[in-house]
């Protein structure tokens, strides 16, 4: 067994000081998250030490003993910030969960990410960059238009004015996302067609989630279709406004498959990601982005939902990903009896 350090940000409920964007906080976890993942981990045998990954990490992780690192942690700032704790625990030769310090940039450079997919062959809708002082053009692009920060996750920044239909409201929803998240913005074609989320845990042969649809007939006209944290946090029932596993046929499912695990693997993902794609007008599963950070809030985050359709436990989805960390570091002398039993990955 493992003495771990669990690593996290919280934050999640602080309200936004004046001049924030009212998500401010919501890539953050709530501390019923950090408890629900130190609960899993001693289910599986393991020590826990709790570690807020804030200034003082860095003398925690120096002055603490422990065999390897669970990460959540967001990052307190900057571009880069899901980045910082894995760069620390890099410098100080301590194990972690989860994908590397590049990949974490990446991803969350969302438009360093879709110039990779581009690379790779991965389809994923055209877009522009536009920096804070470009005025905003739409060459080569075509209405409508979807409108999001460049460098957010956890939906920030995503509402039904981010949809545009012109270039007044391109121009409209452009300064609001300068004026409020101070960094650039990504503008990419919209997708009207279905879309999907993948679930992946494990590394050299991963296990991919039953895929989870998100379902909008049954949303407000006024709020279209798009995922946004209003989503997320209002239309929660399960039966009503997602399906998972989604109804497509075996060819569709295939290619969602397949698309979502090629963009896992173009970022070096490690240990876990989810990746979200859209259907395109020839009905090709295009990646809209890929989250190697995904939440874990349990009955709530995408992941754990896909898990509970699959009939896989809380606990089976963060001993797993600790048992594909374990297993990369070639460190499985510590794994939990359940691993060593075959009652993980192996049977999902």
């Amino acid at each position: 067994m493992a003495t771990v350090g669990l690593l996290y940000n919280l934050g999640k409920y602080d309200p936004p000081e004046e001049g924030e964007p009212p998500d401010i906080n919501a890539e953050l976890d709530g501390e019923s998250t950090v408890v629900a993942i130190a609960e899993a981990l001693r289910w599986g045998g393991h020590d826990v030490v709790f570690i807020e990954g804030n200034e003082d990490a860095y003398f925690r992780l120096k002055n603490t003993k422990i065999d390897i690192a669970f990460n959540i942690c967001e990052g307190l700032r900057g571009e880069s910030r899901e980045s910082q704790i894995p760069a620390i625990l890099e410098m100080l030769g301590i194990p972690y969960t989860g994908s590397g310090v590049l990949t974490l940039a990446i991803s969350l450079d969302k438009p360093v990410a879709k110039k990779v997919f581009a690379y790779h062959g991965i389809p994923t809708p055209k877009f522009r960059v536009f920096d804070l002082n470009d005025e905003p053009a739409t060459d080569g692009l075509s209405f409508p238009l979807f409108v999001k920060p460049a460098h957010e996750g956890s939906s920030m920044g995503v509402s039904p004015s981010s949809i545009v239909h012109d270039e007044t409201e391109l121009r409209c929803q452009v300064d609001y996302v300068r004026r409020f998240y101070r960094q650039p913005v990504l503008v990419e074609e919209f997708l009207d067609g279905r879309e999907f989320t993948v679930g992946i845990v494990g590394n050299r042969d991963p296990f991919v989630l039953p895929i989870r649809e998100i379902i909008y007939e049954h949303v407000p006209e006024d709020h279209g279709r798009v995922y946004s944290r209003q989503f997320k946090t209002e239309f929660d029932n399960e039966e009503v406004f997602y399906a998972c596993p989604a109804d497509v046929g075996a060819e569709e499912a295939a290619a969602i498959r397949s698309t979502a695990l090629r963009a896992f693997y173009a970022l070096d993902c490690k240990d876990v990601g989810r990746v979200d794609l859209r259907m395109d007008r020839e009905g090709r599963p295009n990646v809209l982005e890929v989250n190697p950070l995904p939440g874990l809030a349990p009955g709530f985050s995408d992941l754990c939902r896909a898990c509970e359709a699959a009939g896989l436990t809380y606990n089976w989805l963060v001993t797993s990903i600790l048992e594909a960390a374990l297993e990369r570091y070639g460190l499985t002398h510590l794994s939990s009896k359940a691993a060593q039993a075959g009652l993980l990955l192996q049977t999902a």
